[in-house]
């Protein structure tokens, strides 16, 4: 019953990644598509609460390594972050205005709910039913850079981000900490490497 159940839930992230690259690809905007992924997590949410397959505890809402795994998220964190100021450096871009600091208060919601989707339901499940461990680091990574497809930068990035992430998952689950690092990154990421700001997309 638990590997029918991870194959069920594998093969619902990989098919709404699977529609998001295909709204992208039909240059649908952005705000219906992003409206499309928000209204489709919430919907799996809401089957993952009725379905009591996992505790809260269990998909990474917890705070007993908190403690633990702040440092090396942090540590992370800030070498990524320093990367990216770096780049923007090397390029002119210094920019990092009110849109960023809107960005930076508004996206941890959006932050966690990807990575309760891509580290909490596809990482773990991919765990029960995929061996080894690279490979299942490997197709979350692939999963999460997708979903950000049509700027090949962002998809570099998010591929990358989504190995580190995986990886400290595996080794401290908690997506708190997972989603300020996520914050944290994209409010830097966007700006100075990606010159423009999503929030003026919607």
């Amino acid at each position: 019953m638990m590997k029918r159940a991870a194959l069920v839930d594998i093969l619902i992230v990989i098919g709404v990644c699977a529609a998001y690259v295909l709204l992208e690809a039909l240059h649908v905007p952005k705000r219906w598509s992003f409206l499309a992924m928000g209204f489709a997590l919430l919907a799996y949410a809401g089957y993952l609460a009725r379905r009591r397959t996992d505790s809260w505890h269990a998909l990474g809402f917890r705070t007993d390594n908190l403690r633990t795994g702040l440092l090396p998220t942090v540590a992370i964190t800030l070498a990524g972050g320093a990367g990216l100021i770096g780049f923007g450096l090397l390029h002119g871009r210094t920019s990092w205005g009110p849109s960023a600091l809107v960005l930076l208060t508004l996206y941890p919601a959006w932050a966690l709910a990807q990575q309760l989707a891509f580290q909490g339901v596809l990482h773990r499940r991919l765990m029960v039913l995929v061996r080894p461990g690279i490979l299942q680091v490997l197709i979350t990574a692939t999963a999460f850079a997708s979903v950000h497809f049509g700027n090949q930068v962002l998809m570099a990035l998010t591929f990358a981000a989504g190995i580190v992430w995986s990886v400290l998952y595996r080794r401290w689950p908690n997506l708190w900490l997972l989603a300020g690092s996520h914050s944290v990154l994209a409010a830097l990421a966007y700006p100075l490497v990606l010159a423009y700001a999503p929030l003026a997309r919607f």
